[in-house]
């Protein structure tokens, strides 16, 4: 994969970041999933976020996660329409001039190979900026198998893991050897290339719907327990209506002439790759710009 999966549909309303004069400012969610419930969570643009400290303007962007942050199938990380070279090129124009872009995500990575990309991040000096995306390949298994046994996959494998890759995540941010001056974690919520349709061929049953839910729900969840640590920011509401059924009218998020995101089943086109990027970088807007100084 391919970090994400027909394991991925979701219950959300669609808000377009692609209509904003600023291509890297975002609306989030209109059903307001992302919007921040007092910790690090925000809906992409943060208009109705509760105030948070401004972070340090950061010395080195590291990125961290699949496919999707590695560009594996845009062109790699270098690539102009690659998710992570946007949004440095963005923290850089705006917020970090003279910025390090230091890409350590692996194609196909699982929640479990955190652990060695982590290893891999050399130690620097000044601030820095963690961006992550992880966990489609962890979900992936599950998609043709029995609701029980996805869900069962989920409360006994997938959601603890969670918990233990992201207190590692974590400890290794708050390690002065690594990061002296200290960094702070951008983290994403999921995607669903499938629009949340049950339209063929996908035909996606309710059960997996709600173990999205749950997935980005518990992601949420420990970002705002890290307050000025980490924010979260939402990508699976704008992207709704742009997968896979996007010209398919009896889809929920159905938009007559919306551009299409996907590039392979999985994958962003540069389109998508656009709209990842605008979501992020109005997760550091919320961290540098529009914050408490």
């Amino acid at each position: 994969m391919r970090s994400l999966s027909i394991f991925f549909a979701v219950i959300a309303i669609w808000a377009s970041a692609c209509s904003n004069d600023d291509p890297f400012m975002s609306t989030g969610d209109g059903g307001g999933t992302g919007s921040d419930g007092g910790g690090g969570s925000d809906g992409g643009g943060g208009i109705d976020a509760a105030p948070r400290n401004c972070a340090p303007a950061p010395a080195r962007l590291v990125v961290l996660g699949d496919s999707i942050t590695a560009c594996s199938v845009i062109g790699g990380p270098q690539n102009a329409n690659c998710v992570s070279k946007k949004l440095a090129d963005y923290v850089t124009a705006n917020y970090a001039a003279g910025l390090t872009y230091q890409n350590y995500a692996v194609g196909g990575a699982k929640l479990d190979g955190i652990a060695a990309q982590l290893g891999n991040i050399p130690t620097a000096a000044g601030p820095a900026l963690v961006y992550i995306y992880i966990g489609g390949n962890d979900l992936s298994p599950f998609i043709f198998q029995s609701d029980s046994a996805a869900m069962g996959a989920w409360t006994n494998t997938i959601s603890p893991k969670l918990d233990s890759v992201y207190a590692a995540v974590f400890a290794k941010l708050a390690d002065t050897a690594t990061f002296p001056a200290g960094a702070t974690l951008l983290m994403n919520t999921q995607y669903n290339p499938f629009d949340d349709c049950t339209a063929s061929p996908y035909n996606l049953s309710q059960a997996k719907t709600d173990i999205l839910h749950l997935f980005n729900d518990k992601l949420r969840a420990i970002a705002d327990a890290k307050g000025d640590a980490a924010i979260i920011v939402d990508q699976h509401g704008p992207y709704l209506g742009h997968g896979h059924h996007y010209n398919v009218a009896a889809c929920p998020h159905y938009m007559a002439g919306a551009t299409p995101f996907m590039e392979d089943q999985i994958h962003a086109n540069a389109a998508g790759n656009t709209q990842l990027g605008a979501i992020a970088g109005g997760g550091t807007d919320r961290l540098y710009r529009d914050c408490i100084q």
